[in-house]
């Protein structure tokens, strides 16, 4: 009964030190980092940076194509040209959209950054929203990377991100 008790304590020692290790600190994380600088500087090449890259792009489609077998998959220069356009559009229409709430680009802070988990069954691949909670003198508002995907390592982002205020 003894070595029973023992065995539980060490497991249940292992899991939360594990646990507390395996979480990620998003608000370090380079998505994070560098969307939050392309807003603070206005730079759509900068924000280009947090797409996915040919060779991430190339290692997604087998998955893709193995979950949604009768789904017609553009070629590969293709889908990140489609990214790239949407980006670009989506973070002039954000950046927009704060101006006109009286936010300072310039002047953001980063207050808080939050993970929100949303898996896909059919998908072997990390995903989910991340939030940015930031405030630019008086104004406070959430900048939302709705699907991140953690592609071979590096979380991507893979949807639009929206702008909301607080």
């Amino acid at each position: 009964m003894k070595r029973v008790f023992n065995f539980s304590l060490s497991m249940i020692s292992f899991l939360l030190t594990y646990t507390s290790i395996a979480q990620e600190d998003f608000r370090n994380i380079e998505v994070v980092n560098t969307v939050f600088n392309a807003l603070k500087e206005q730079s759509e090449k900068g924000y280009l940076k947090v797409l996915p890259t040919k060779d991430e792009v190339e290692y997604l489609i087998p998955i893709v194509k193995e979950t949604q077998p009768n789904e017609n998959v553009p070629s590969v220069d293709a889908i990140i040209l489609n990214f790239e356009n949407k980006a670009i559009e989506n973070l002039r229409k954000v950046s927009e959209r704060g101006r006109s709430f009286g936010v300072l680009w310039n002047d953001i802070i980063l207050e808080k950054v939050s993970f929100k988990s949303n898996p896909d069954n059919n998908m072997p691949i990390e995903r989910g929203s991340i939030i940015l909670e930031c405030s630019s003198k008086d104004k406070k508002f959430l900048i939302v990377l709705k699907k991140v995907y953690k592609i071979q390592d590096t979380w991507r982002v893979m949807d639009s991100i929206k702008f909301t205020l607080l």
